[in-house]
């Protein structure tokens, strides 16, 4: 037994550390559970990454979430999966998931439900449902359904349902009322 610890002990060491080491390197700062009153006073700094569940009493910023989202005013840095459920609900860089909130806004791609009171933006493409009683923007693709007063896209692979809808890419029809399709 002492023979076999012996011969396998350095093969299982260096294994070992080529597993460890390259996250060494990367190493990541994540919590579950993150609580804001409003930023910076919240429980870790908004370098940290929330896996699990945020909820920011006031106004909180973190890297990326893959989680639950509570708040009046949630900040997201990075990407976002989930669910969001705030006043206001900001994500710089991608989302996934469920948004319900006043207003909306992911600054680059989109997939799942916006709900909002009065606006939903999505600063890229936008696979999924907007909803929102007053706006809904999708700069690039819209590749679902818009529901709202005001509707805007850069182009359209879905449909449209409100007073007024704008598809950029519709050289005949760029303006649409009530319902605009576009396949």
């Amino acid at each position: 037994m002492f023979k076999i610890i012996k011969l396998w002990a350095p093969h299982l060491l260096i294994l070992g550390m080529l597993v460890v080491c390259p996250m060494v390197g990367r190493a990541e700062q994540i919590t579950q559970l993150e609580v804001s009153l409003f930023h910076p006073l919240q429980a870790y700094p908004d370098e940290y990454s929330v896996d699990g569940f945020r909820l920011d009493l006031i106004y909180g910023i973190n890297e990326d979430l893959q989680g639950v989202d509570l708040g009046v005013v949630n900040t997201i840095k990075g990407n976002a999966h989930g669910f969001e459920l705030g006043a206001v609900n900001r994500v710089h860089e991608d989302f996934g998931g469920w948004q319900s909130g006043l207003f909306n806004e992911v600054g680059h791609d989109f997939k799942g439900f916006q709900l909002g009171l009065f606006a939903n933006v999505a600063r890229g493409s936008c696979t999924g449902v907007q909803a929102a009683i007053l706006f809904n923007d999708t700069e690039e693709d819209l590749r679902g359904i818009q529901f709202g007063i005001i509707n805007t896209t850069g182009s359209l692979y879905g449909v449209q349902i409100g007073f007024f809808n704008f598809n950029d890419d519709d050289k005949y029809l760029g303006f649409f009322p009530f319902i605009h399709a576009a396949f």
